[in-house]
């Protein structure tokens, strides 16, 4: 059987020292890429996983996307709120609106074509702005905890997280109750009509949801792909991979 081909979305960023240092491009360049921790899980999962260039035309890559089998919303840098109808505020942090129409776009393809996804951490905040939904701009602002952890390995929990019963994520882990990591000042606010929150942090922040029906559309706010040594959180990818293979 063939491996299901993955689509990965990339970040973008201007200042990368270390490419300098090890003697790749130039002082200004532009870069694209994404955490090994990511192409890593779906390779593992038995996935192949496919880098998707941020474009200016995003339309161009649309004879790549008629390729894949599933897409992975990645992280990065926040979304940009008049994609959801609120003025920027002070706390909110480096914006790429480029990236955040190009996943918007690739988002409702995958949607209208009936493509599993799996959006980590700003990708579960992409999948609620794509279906009308907003986002908090930061969550201490907000009357929340920090929720940008550091002081553990990026493999570590740091938090409990209350899975609701007999929801996808429930099916998929086998228990009402995990211990996550958390790298993010974001989250979902309003949620989109017609997702479902099935995961609630210890303070009530959302931490997956669910977009109900036939479809694999799962996402989490923290990071399964960093934690590569969980048992557990290596379910998730199985399961997105396993349905990627079944489109």
């Amino acid at each position: 059987m063939n491996k299901p081909l993955i689509g990965v979305t990339c970040n973008e960023l201007q200042r990368v020292p270390e490419t300098i240092t090890e003697g790749i491009g130039i002082p200004g360049q532009d870069w694209q890429l994404i955490a090994t921790d990511y192409t890593r899980m779906i390779e593992q999962a038995g996935g192949i996983p496919v880098l998707l260039p941020i474009c200016k035309n995003p339309l161009q890559t649309k004879p790549l996307w008629e390729k894949l089998d599933g897409i992975l919303l990645s992280g990065g840098h926040d979304v940009d709120p008049s994609l959801y109808g609120e003025r920027i505020n002070a706390k909110c942090g480096h914006l790429d609106t480029d990236r955040d129409c190009y996943e918007i776009m690739f988002a409702h393809f995958a949607l209208d074509h009936h493509l599993p996804i799996l959006g980590i951490c700003r990708g579960i905040q992409i999948l609620n702005v794509t279906l009308g939904g907003t986002i908090y701009q930061d969550l201490p602002s907000n009357g929340y905890e920090l929720h940008t952890i550091l002081s553990k390995k990026r493999n570590e929990g740091t938090h409990k997280v209350r899975i609701i019963k007999n929801s996808l994520l429930d099916k998929i882990l086998g228990c009402t109750e995990i211990t996550v990591n958390s790298f993010h000042h974001q989250a979902v606010n309003k949620l989109a009509p017609s997702l479902k929150a099935i995961a609630i942090s210890e303070d009530n922040v959302t931490e997956a949801v669910v977009l109900p029906g036939p479809v694999f559309v799962l996402a989490t706010q923290w990071h399964p792909e960093m934690m590569f040594d969980n048992e557990q959180q290596q379910k998730i990818a199985a399961a997105f991979i396993s349905a990627c293979s079944e489109k």
